[in-house]
């Protein structure tokens, strides 16, 4: 094994170790700073010179199967790194800059992170995901920001759905983060022709009870989405919005029809990542706004939001149990 060899491998089990989500290497004049992305921020973790952030980068690139000799496009590629325990697949990126590149690397453990219950802080988010999972029919919406963990989400329901119920699920995701024994997962690529919409349009003639869509992205999946719904099949997927109210205002924005939502929405979550300050359990906890079908159909017919009495729940009881400070609140409800 090589110096370089050698040390990649020690840089992805520090990353690894330490819970990062993300390796980002920044370049600069004449050096170029290693950040790890824990818990949502940026750690400056080291600094190299540029001559040796550029092996670092080249080595990087021929692993993942990338051009060693493209440097003013970007580009992505892929390896999973199974020596680790589980094994962590790797998504690279780089992105051309005046110096050097850029170079990113995301960390996807192949491991289920979650379960619900241990998604959730109080038992009603608990039994409210179950039931309308367990119902195997309908639309199922998350929303929140980027980094939220709406994709941990979707995969701790796939994992319920799993270990309950004996299911034929397909998934269509962009990328595939973490392989699911029991799934039929399929990846988007658009350059080959292979679009959330024609996956989700060849997934129904799959004979699939549910169906996961990583992303509703415009009106053509919203339809599709919808007709699956329609036809009986439980339908699991995200959508960018601010609020649970926006999601509905954003499907209806697609094209979709307020009877249609009516017939087929039957829950829709908002996820926050709030810090914690609990030295026994660092990290962030993931708070969920939600709304049930009967919500659902409140706030389509008055054409307005509804206050959110459940997130306050898990607030008080993060709050109680030491897991938060007051700030939160402020943060949380803004």
């Amino acid at each position: 094994m090589t110096n370089i060899e050698s040390f990649t491998r020690q840089l992805i089990h520090q990353a690894a170790a330490a819970g990062a989500s993300d390796i980002h290497l920044l370049p600069s004049y004449s050096e170029a700073s290693l950040y790890f992305r824990i818990h949502g921020r940026l750690e400056l973790s080291d600094t190299y010179s540029a001559a040796f952030a550029h092996r670092l980068i080249t080595h990087l690139k021929f692993r993942a199967g990338m051009d060693i000799g493209e440097r003013r496009r970007p580009q992505d590629g892929s390896l999973t790194y199974r020596s680790l325990h589980p094994p962590v697949h790797l998504r690279f990126s780089t992105m051309p800059s005046e110096r050097m590149e850029s170079f990113s690397i995301r960390l996807l453990p192949q491991t289920f992170q979650f379960t619900l219950p241990q998604l959730f802080l109080t038992s009603t988010t608990t039994r409210s995901f179950e039931d309308v999972l367990n119902s195997r029919k309908g639309l199922v919406l998350l929303t929140g920001a980027t980094g939220s963990g709406k994709s941990t989400t979707l995969y701790a329901m796939l994992e319920h759905l799993l270990a309950s119920q004996s299911q034929r699920i397909i998934t269509i995701e962009d990328p595939i983060e973490l392989r699911v024994p029991g799934c039929i997962q399929t990846e988007v690529n658009e350059k080959a022709g292979l679009t959330y919409a024609s996956l989700l349009k060849a997934s129904m003639r799959h004979d699939p009870d549910v169906i996961m869509i990583g992303e509703i992205r415009d009106a053509e999946t919203a339809q599709l989405a919808l007709r699956a719904a329609l036809t009986g099949h439980l339908v699991l997927t995200t959508l960018h919005a601010g609020s649970t109210f926006g999601v509905l205002r954003r499907l209806l924005d697609l094209g979709l029809s307020k009877t249609d939502l009516l017939e087929t929405t039957t829950f829709v979550a908002h996820q926050r990542l709030i810090p914690t300050t609990s030295l026994s359990s660092p990290g962030r906890l993931a708070l969920f706004d939600f709304s049930t079908q009967k919500d659902i159909h409140s706030m389509l017919h008055s054409n307005k939001p509804l206050d959110s009495p459940r997130i306050n729940e898990q607030l008080r009881r993060g709050y109680a149990l030491g897991l938060f400070g007051k700030e939160a609140f402020a943060g949380a409800e803004a």
